[in-house]
C-alpha cells in the first residue's frame, strides 16, 4: 500500500532524455568548479585543442546553472499538470510537502557540515572575508537570500557559494503554487503570461545594469524568468498533445543547436549582449525538453550513457556535495607538487569522486528522508487522500 501510494522519488516522471540534459549540466558545472582552480589551458591538453575550444568546455558553469532553472521549472509544473490537471487546481499542502521532503534533508545536512567545518577553520571552508560571518552566511541560506548575502560582501566559500541558485529555486517553489492560484483558468493565457516572464529575461539584466556582476548574474529575476520558461514548456507540451514526428525532430534539432549558439556566443560578443542572450539558452532549453517529452532522442537510452543519466538522476545530490571532492582533491594534488601540465588528470577524478560522493548522499541520505517523510506527512496529515 505504502509503495503505491509512494513511488520511490527516482522512478517519478523518469525520461531518459532529460536524465542526461540534466547530467551534461551538472557535468560542465563540476568542470567549471575544477577549471577555476586547475585551468586546462595549462595542461598538456592546450597542445591538442585551442584556447577557444577549451574555454568552450570547461567554462559552462553558468550557462548550465540556466539550464537547470529552465529543467526545474519543466518538471515541477508537468508533476503539478499530471496530478491536478490544471495550475489553478494545485493544491499548496501537498506542494510544499513534496518540495519540503526533497529539498530540506540534504539541504540541512550540507549546512551542519559546512558550520562544523568552519569551526574548525578547515581551509577553504572558514568564513574569514571581512564583512562576513557564519551566522549571516547561515541566516541566508536558510532565509533564500545567499544570493542577494553574497552581492553585499562578495563570494562566499566556495561550498556555500553554490547555495545561491537554490536560494532562487527554494523563493520560487513557496511563491509559484499562490501565483499558480490567481491565474486565469485557460491554459492558452498561462502560457502567455509564463512565457512573457521567459522573455523578459533580457530586461530583468538591464534592471541591474550598474550593479556588480556578481549581482546582476545572481539575481532572482533573470532565474525567475529562466524558471517561467520551464513552466511555459510545460504548458505548451499539455497543450499540445499529439505531435508529428517531423515537428518532434525539428523542436528537438533546434534546441540542440539553440543551446550550443548560446554557450559558445559568450566568446564572441560583449558581456552585456551576451547576458541578455540568454534568453536564447532558456527558450531553446524549453524546446529540447518538449521534444525529449515527446521520445525524441532515443539514444538517450543506450547504456552508453547510463553514467550520464545517473548524474542527471543525482544531480540535486552532485551539486551540494560535489566541491567536497573538487576542493579536497586541488589541494592534494598541489600538495604533491605535480606540475600544472599533467592536472589534466584530474578532472576524469573529480566527476568520478563526485558522483561516487552524490551516489552516498542519495543512497543513504535523500532518498530514505524523502521516502519517511512523505510518508509522515501522509499519516499525519493527508490521510484521506489517496495519492500524495
Amino acid at each position: 500500500m505504502v509503495k503505491a501510494l509512494f513511488p520511490p522519488p527516482e522512478t517519478e516522471s523518469r525520461n531518459a532524455g532529460i536524465d542526461v540534459l540534466r547530467g551534461l549540466a551538472i557535468i560542465m558545472v563540476i568542470v567549471n568548479h575544477v577549471a577555476i582552480r586547475l585551468p586546462l589551458e595549462k595542461t598538456h591538453i592546450a597542445g591538442v585543442l585551442p584556447y577557444r575550444v577549451l574555454r568552450f568546455l570547461t567554462h559552462q558553469g553558468y550557462h548550465s546553472v540556466f539550464m537547470f532553472f529552465v529543467i526545474s521549472g519543466f518538471l515541477i509544473t508537468t508533476g503539478m499538470l499530471r496530478r491536478w490537471g490544471n495550475l489553478r487546481n494545485s493544491q499548496l499542502p501537498f506542494f510544499y510537502a513534496r518540495r519540503f521532503s526533497r529539498i530540506v534533508p540534504c539541504l540541512l545536512v550540507l549546512l551542519s557540515t559546512l558550520v562544523v567545518l568552519d569551526l574548525c577553520g578547515v581551509p577553504d571552508f572558514t568564513i574569514n572575508k571581512t564583512g562576513q560571518s557564519l551566522s549571516a552566511a547561515l541566516a541566508s541560506a536558510l532565509g533564500l537570500y545567499l544570493n542577494k548575502y553574497e552581492c553585499w560582501t562578495g563570494y562566499l566559500p566556495a561550498n556555500w557559494d553554490v547555495l545561491w541558485s537554490l536560494s532562487i529555486e527554494e523563493l520560487f517553489y513557496l511563491i509559484f503554487p499562490l501565483i499558480c492560484l490567481m491565474l486565469p483558468r485557460s491554459e492558452k493565457w498561462q502560457i502567455i503570461l509564463f512565457g512573457s516572464a521567459a522573455v523578459a529575461l533580457p530586461v530583468t539584466m538591464h534592471l541591474m545594469t550598474g550593479d556588480a556582476d556578481i549581482c546582476r548574474h545572481k539575481a532572482y529575476l533573470p532565474g525567475a524568468s529562466a524558471l517561467s520558461a520551464g513552466v511555459a514548456a510545460a504548458l505548451l507540451l499539455s497543450r499540445w498533445g499529439r505531435m508529428g514526428r517531423s515537428g518532434v525532430t525539428l523542436l528537438g534539432w533546434l534546441g540542440s543547436i539553440g543551446i550550443f549558439l548560446s554557450c559558445v556566443q559568450v566568446y564572441f560578443l560583449p558581456d552585456s549582449l551576451a547576458d541578455d542572450l540568454t534568453v536564447a539558452l532558456t527558450l531553446s532549453t524549453g524546446a529540447l525538453l518538449i521534444a525529449l517529452s515527446k521520445g525524441w532522442g532515443s539514444m538517450a537510452r543506450h547504456r552508453a550513457l547510463a553514467w550520464v543519466r545517473s548524474c542527471g538522476f543525482m544531480s540535486y545530490e552532485i551539486y551540494l556535495t560535489h566541491m567536497f571532492f573538487v576542493l579536497g582533491l586541488v589541494r592534494a594534488y598541489q600538495a604533491v607538487g605535480l606540475s600544472e601540465r599533467s592536472a589534466w588528470i584530474c578532472y576524469p577524478v573529480a566527476l568520478l569522486g563526485a558522483w561516487l560522493l552524490g551516489y552516498v548522499t542519495d543512497r543513504f541520505l535523500s532518498y530514505p528522508a524523502e521516502h519517511r517523510l512523505r510518508v509522515l506527512f501522509q499519516q499525519r496529515f493527508f490521510r484521506k487522500q489517496k495519492k500524495f
